[in-house]
Formats: C-alpha cells, sequence, structure tokens
C-alpha cells in the first residue's frame, strides 16, 4: 500500500500540469477552508439570533436572490474564465479586456434590471405567491443585492481566467461572510430578519467594489490597445451556459423556494441550514473547479488531450481521498452537527443526510462539468442538467405535499446524482476520459 501511495506520488511529481493543479489547489483549499467557516459561522449566527421561522425567511430571500443573480449574469461566468484564459494563454490582452469589459456591462444593465423589479415586487411576491406578508420587508432589500453579487462573481471568474485564484476566492468565498459577520449582530438587534436582509446586501456591494478594485490591478488594465469583442463570439458560449447556469440553481435553489409555497417558514429555517451543511462536502471540489477549469481550458486550446485526461483522473482520486473523512464525520454526527444552529435545527438530521449522499455522488465525479464546459461542449452539459431539473421538479411535486423538507432533499440527492453521472458517462464517450477513482470501464 505504502509502496503505492509513493509510486503515484512520483508520477505526479513528474508531470507538470498536475503539479500547477495541485499547488493551486491547496491553496484555493486553504482560503477555502477560511471560506467555508466563516460561511458556517454566519449561517450559524443567522439561525441563532433569528431561529428557525427568522432563518426561514432569510434562507428564502436569499433564493430568490440566488436565482435572480444567475439571471442577471446571463451565462457569463463560465464564458467570461473561458475566453479569458484562452486569450491570455496566447498573450492577446487586448482581447482579454475586451471580454471582460463587454460580460460586466451586459450583466450589469440585466441584473441592475432584476434587482430595481425585484425591490418594486416585494409585497405582490410575499402575499400573492408566498402567502407570507412578513417575507416582503426581507425579499426587498435582498432583491438588491442581485446586481453587486453578479458583479463580484463575474469579476472573480475573469480572475480565474488570469490564474489569479486566490483573488477570486477571496472575492467569492471569503469577503461576503466575512463582511456579513462583522455587520449581522448590530444589525439584526435593530431590524431582525430585515436587519439581516440589510447586512448581506451591505457585504455584497462592498465586495462588488473590492472586486472591480482587483481587476484593475491584477488585470491586463488598458494598456494594451483597443479591442471590439464580438457579442455573437460571446453569446455564442454564453447562451447555452446560461441555461446551465439557471438549471444549476434551479438544483440548489428550487426545492427551497417550493417549500417557501407550501411549507412553514420553520421548516424552511432548517431545510435552508440543512443545504448550507451538506454544500461545505463539496467545498474543496470548487476548489479544484477554480484552478482546474483555466488549465482545462488551456489543454483543450493547445489539443493536448491526454494531458486533460491524466487530470481529470488523477484529481478526482485525490478529491476523494481528501474529502471523505470531512463526509464521514458529518455523516456519523448529523444530528450534532445540526445541534449548532439551535436545538430545534436538530430535527433536520434526516435532511442533511440524505443531501451528504448527494454531495458524494458530486464528490466523486470530479470536475466532469468544467471538462465538458472547457472543451466547448456546453450544450452537453446544459442538456444533461435540464434532464436533471425536470426530474429533481417531477420529485418535488410527488413528495414535498406529503413530506416537506425530506421530500425536497430526496428529490435534490436524485437529481444530482443523476447529473453527475450522466455527465460521467458524457466525458467517456466524447473523450474516453473516465474520472470516478477505480472505475476501468462505465458503460
Amino acid at each position: 500500500m505504502i509502496q503505492c501511495i509513493k509510486k503515484k506520488l512520483k508520477v505526479l511529481r513528474a508531470d507538470p500540469h498536475m503539479q500547477e493543479v495541485v499547488q493551486g489547489t491547496m491553496l484555493a483549499f486553504v482560503l477555502k477552508i477560511v471560506g467555508s467557516g466563516l460561511a458556517f459561522g454566519f449561517n450559524v449566527a443567522v439561525a441563532r439570533l433569528l431561529g428557525a421561522e427568522g432563518a426561514g425567511l432569510y434562507f428564502l430571500a436569499l433564493s430568490v436572490t440566488a436565482i435572480g443573480s444567475v439571471i442577471g449574469r446571463v451565462g457569463l461566468g463560465n464564458t467570461l474564465l473561458r475566453f479569458v484564459a484562452t486569450h491570455a494563454t496566447q498573450n492577446e490582452w487586448g482581447k482579454v479586456q475586451a471580454v471582460h469589459t463587454l460580460g460586466i456591462q451586459l450583466s450589469a444593465i440585466a441584473s441592475g434590471a432584476l434587482s430595481l423589479i425585484g425591490f418594486l415586487a416585494a409585497d405582490w411576491a410575499a402575499e400573492s405567491l408566498f402567502h407570507k406578508p412578513e417575507f416582503a420587508e426581507p425579499l426587498r432589500w435582498m432583491s438588491l443585492s442581485i446586481l453587486p453579487f453578479a458583479i463580484l462573481n463575474l469579476q472573480a471568474d475573469s480572475l480565474k481566467g488570469l490564474k489569479r485564484i486566490s483573488n477570486a476566492i477571496l472575492l467569492q468565498s471569503i469577503g461576503v461572510p466575512l463582511f456579513g459577520l462583522l455587520l449581522i449582530w448590530p444589525l439584526v438587534s435593530v431590524a431582525g430578519v430585515e436587519g439581516a436582509s440589510w447586512g448581506y446586501l451591505a457585504a455584497t456591494t462592498l465586495v462588488a467594489l473590492l472586486s472591480i478594485w482587483a481587476w484593475r490591478n491584477v488585470g491586463p488594465g488598458g494598456v494594451y490597445g483597443k479591442f471590439c469583442y464580438p457579442f455573437s463570439d460571446l453569446w455564442a458560449s454564453a447562451k447555452p451556459l446560461f441555461i446551465l447556469s439557471l438549471l444549476n440553481t434551479f438544483l440548489i435553489w428550487l426545492p427551497l423556494l417550493l417549500l417557501g409555497i407550501w411549507v412553514s417558514t420553520a421548516e424552511i429555517g432548517i431545510f435552508g441550514a440543512a443545504t448550507r451543511l451538506a454544500l461545505l462536502v463539496s467545498f474543496l471540489l470548487i476548489s479544484l473547479n477554480n484552478v482546474i477549469a483555466p488549465k482545462f481550458a488551456e489543454l483543450f486550446a493547445k489539443g493536448d488531450l491526454v494531458a486533460m485526461g491524466q487530470i481529470a483522473r488523477r484529481s478526482s482520486a485525490m478529491l476523494t481521498l481528501l474529502v471523505s473523512p470531512v463526509f464521514l464525520l458529518m455523516f456519523l454526527y448529523r444530528k450534532e452537527v445540526m445541534g449548532l444552529f439551535g436545538p430545534e435545527f436538530a430535527a433536520g438530521s434526516t435532511i442533511l443526510a440524505i443531501l451528504l449522499v448527494g454531495q458524494l455522488v458530486n464528490l466523486i465525479s470530479g470536475s466532469v462539468g468544467f471538462l465538458l464546459m472547457m472543451s466547448g461542449n456546453e450544450k452537453i452539459i446544459r442538456n444533461i442538467t435540464m434532464y436533471a431539473a425536470l426530474l429533481q421538479f417531477v420529485i418535488v411535486l410527488m413528495l414535498v405535499p406529503m413530506l416537506g423538507g425530506i421530500g425536497a432533499a430526496i428529490a435534490t440527492a436524485i437529481a444530482m446524482a443523476m447529473k453527475n453521472l450522466l455527465s460521467v458517462h458524457a466525458v467517456y464517450k466524447k473523450f474516453g476520459i473516465i474520472t470516478i477513482p477505480g472505475v476501468k470501464v462505465f458503460l
């Protein structure tokens, strides 16, 4: 066994591409641990300060905001990452600056309009759609965060394309929960759930301003000349990714959104807390994706499919090895972990267990979605995600009225497993690459 591990390490040291991925992933891993810790602390603070009912209103408003932000980005996140990485590899800095500027401008228009619509329509949505009049004020202020949240994420994705992974993670994973933690206690003490919404809005706005500053300082700037990037080229990639990103967001947030229509705010709060906990299992996969996505784009642009396959296989094995202990601890002590949010949240231990199983399949599958996206196969992953989202929606309609949060968790886990396994199959059929550790043949 020891000799096998030594042999694997020797192979990794001999692969310069994998060395870059490992080094970048470890840095991203450390930053992601900090970000996950801050996010966990922020969610615990929300739950303990507001209780299950108040947390339910907050998480429900957050789900609306998350979906609005994805719509406001119109699929440009991974498109900017891919195009910036491709042009930066070829030293086409004018194109890097041009594609970034065009993407930010388009998203600012779309997300700004959605923020305004959410602000003005909050009363109608709270009373007519969710039948919760007390939901109006949290929704009104959280809607305004759609614009800054979209901007900070697109800036971070562009920085990933330049391999500025630490800058991107600081913006996407650390900034908002850090500022949120600093603001939530005084604001909640003044205005309750509405104060928590103010804190989130202030945090996203501050980080969005920092993201603009970060791009100006580490990006290509305006010194490389002017270049008008064709909208058609950008939209050809962004269009399928827009649908994909929206479907991915639905996979995470739609069950909670539909729970808001059928169940009490307390049950929404418990499900929301369990969802945030389950996502912690995939934090290393997210860290890896931050590093490996631009590497996939670079290798595909060079036509080096052999190296791309090696990185996909080895990174998946590395992920499974590193995250399995975290999964086991959370699964075995799920009641105690949920109890950290407060005694009333311990009832969500079964929901957490089901969601963790779905995240485990996501983990062992590796970065299959990004491999398809960065190789120009956006439509394949879009279609797979569409099938998974439709399946989830059907199961939610069938189970949530009877089982509440448990039904939503079952729907989420099944849909996530289906999406990842179909993506693994698509990668094998397209490139002959098998990403699941230990699997030699995938039929």
